[in-house]
């Protein structure tokens, strides 16, 4: 019974812009919803930030939903996961990539290496280890007082610790306050989807759970081809907290972004989908992680079209 109010509140609350600013009803939302959901494989979330209320099925089947995208999931080998999901691993794994120090909870985790990291970084980013979408992401000032308190609380928080990246002009001109990177999605080694992810707000995280902004990116030229949105089912013409009109933005150095995607994509080669957040500094791009359960919800909901047919191409 809670878990059935918990999906309708969750449904009134998503509802709350086709009924009031459309002026559909709520009874014919929720059977067409039930109908999507029974022929699509469709989550709430999925309809509303899609906008199925507008499709028809044609329209509906250019779209990935969450339940397929959980068969897509399956494709990835499992022995891939713990080096995508797992932050120091990844960092491990791919550090010709990633341009920053680091310490970890199972790699580089001693407390030796610890106070090593916080004399080059007495400013780092503290970061769950094992966990994703922007939750429990900090940063952190490490002094000779607290050096001993902060690396107890990584050993039982499962923690990790990065140095500061300082992104380019050009992407700090879109939310300067956080670190704004490319979500760029690849399947058997090839790019199919790249969106633009941007803090806002003066959120230091630039996730879309967390209250980010994102666009769709053409993924030869690097140009933003979208208006922005969020999962608030709000869409922008331009950047709400610094103006920055978003599409026709050029994602700078793209030449080296995508250069910098088909190296890595060769370290673990048995990898189908993976999901690599990237962001772009004077020096170049780096990696910031990789995720082997990538989602499509960014990437398909700024646009006015699903990314199902090139996926499906490309993992024929």
């Amino acid at each position: 019974m809670g878990n059935i109010k918990r999906l309708i509140a969750r449904f009134d609350q998503m509802a709350h812009y086709p009924m009031k600013e459309l002026g559909y009803s709520r009874l014919w939302l929720m059977w067409d919803f039930a109908m999507a959901f029974l022929r699509h494989r469709c989550s709430i979330s999925n309809y509303f930030l899609y906008r199925f209320y507008h499709l028809n099925t044609r329209g509906r089947r250019e779209f990935i939903s969450l339940y397929q995208m959980r068969d897509i999931h399956r494709l990835n080998p499992p022995s891939i996961f713990a080096d995508f999901e797992e932050k120091d691993r990844f960092l491990n794994r791919f550090d010709a990539f990633t341009h920053r120090d680091w310490v970890g909870r199972v790699v580089r985790d001693s407390r030796e290496e610890f106070e090593a990291f916080a004399q080059k970084n007495p400013t780092c980013v503290i970061k769950p280890r094992a966990e994703c979408g922007g939750h429990g992401i900090a940063l952190c000032t490490l002094t000779p007082e607290n050096i001993a308190q902060t690396y107890d609380r990584m050993v039982t928080e499962d923690l990790i610790a990065e140095g500061v990246l300082v992104q380019c002009d050009e992407m700090a001109s879109l939310h300067p306050q956080s670190v704004n990177t490319v979500r760029i999605t690849t399947i058997k080694g090839k790019i199919v989807s790249v969106a633009l992810r941007m803090g806002a707000e003066g959120s230091f995280v630039d996730n879309g759970g967390s209250g980010g902004i994102f666009a769709g990116v053409d993924p030869d030229t690097g140009i933003v081809i979208t208006q922005g949105a969020d999962l608030s089912e709000h869409r922008f013409l331009s950047h709400p907290t610094t103006g920055v009109v978003l599409t026709g933005f050029q994602i700078p150095q793209w030449d080296n972004v995508k250069q910098t995607i088909a190296e890595a994509t060769k370290v673990i080669p048995n990898a189908l989908v993976v999901g690599w957040d990237i962001a772009i500094t004077d020096n170049g791009p780096a990696l910031i992680e990789g995720n082997g359960y990538p989602g499509v919800q960014i990437l398909q909901t700024a646009g006015p079209h699903g990314v199902r047919r090139a996926w499906m191409s490309a993992l024929r």
